[in-house]
């Protein structure tokens, strides 16, 4: 087993505070986006990279599905087929997740870079709260739902954004932020949608049941300006440096990090 590393998560910045990564990705495959995810995670589980936050988008729009989960359970497999919609598995688990127009996020870190990074919940509400710090700098007012309703997602035919997760962030009461994670003995990946706006249509025709629209919310909903992409990363990012006191460096993808990639 290789000996653990532990320079990389303890990098200090001129100023004195830890210093973590952003990846700023924009637009790519599928599989691609999924393979760069599980590098990411896997290289700090031996602290060979920082604690790492990622944003990217979808090309072609693609459903992603939780780690556990059949396609024919909870998608239309012939309908995906003839849009030329792919369909890939996500290293996390959770429901099924039309990937369109929205921002994902990722972050990987090993858990001792944080504190609250040691346990499963702690670290999903962590991470939301910079989240929603950052949806605050938008003038947004977001919280985490912080109880679940029915069956694990992992089992059942229904999409993310119909059902309820106690690590939800949602505005109203309708969700805005699905999230899932997954993590070894070291590190963890935890990644998920930001919603924008929504095909209705579309999604109706990709998943096996009627999605409920009523328990979702998007930023296109919640502003009347309208959000770019762009601004919606910077204030996610200021979010995450009030939320746990580090400074961010924008880098891209390592050597190491490169080889990982399991497409």
């Amino acid at each position: 087993m290789p000996q653990i590393k532990n320079s990389s998560t303890r990098k200090i910045s001129k100023t004195g505070m830890k210093k973590w990564r952003v990846i700023v990705s924009g637009a790519m495959e599928p599989e691609e986006n999924m393979g760069i995810d599980y590098a990411l995670w896997q290289t700090t589980s031996w602290c060979e990279s920082p604690p790492t936050l990622r944003f990217y988008q979808w090309s072609p729009s693609a459903v992603s599905l939780g780690y556990n989960q059949s396609p024919h359970n909870v998608v239309n497999t012939d309908f995906c087929k003839g849009r030329k919609i792919p369909i890939v598995k996500r290293p996390t688990g959770g429901s099924a997740i039309f990937h369109d127009i929205e921002l994902t996020y990722s972050f990987c870190s090993n858990i001792k870079a944080y504190p609250d990074f040691v346990f499963p919940l702690s670290s999903y509400i962590a991470l939301c709260r910079g989240i929603i710090k950052g949806l605050e700098l938008l003038g947004i007012k977001a919280e985490v739902r912080g109880f679940s309703e029915g069956k694990e997602p992992s089992y059942t035919t229904r999409d993310c954004f119909s059902l309820s997760s106690r690590h939800d962030i949602v505005v109203y009461g309708r969700k805005l932020v699905g999230s899932a994670q997954r993590r070894n003995k070291y590190a963890f990946l935890q990644h998920g949608s930001i919603l924008i706006d929504i095909k209705r249509e579309l999604w109706d025709n990709i998943f096996v049941e009627n999605v409920d629209f009523s328990k979702i919310i998007t930023l296109k909903e919640l502003s009347l300006k309208g959000i770019s992409v762009g601004a919606l990363i910077t204030n996610i990012i200021d979010g995450f440096k009030e939320t746990f006191g580090v400074s961010f460096e924008e880098s891209g993808l390592t050597e190491e990090e490169k080889r990982k990639i399991r497409c």
